[in-house]
């Protein structure tokens, strides 16, 4: 098991690639927390948990809100 997350990435070409997809909010928070990534699963959660606590801010409250008009008939 690797020791840390660059032990990881130089050993899984594909926890690599994930945590390059990743938005930067999340890539530093993941690397605040490199003492406990030791698999690309640890990867995957903490990264999951860190995008869906970060999309709880009021900055992106606006990307969720429904902006259709209610009024509109769709039938």
């Amino acid at each position: 098991m690797p020791d840390s997350l660059q032990e990881l990435f130089s050993t899984d070409r594909e926890a690599a690639a994930f945590f390059a997809t990743l938005p930067m909010f999340v890539q530093d928070q993941v690397r605040a927390r490199a003492e406990d990534v030791h698999s690309r699963e640890e990867l995957a959660s903490l990264a999951n948990n860190f995008a869906r606590e970060g999309l709880k801010q009021s900055q992106y409250q606006p990307i969720f809100e429904d902006e259709t008009d209610s009024r509109i008939d769709l039938q």
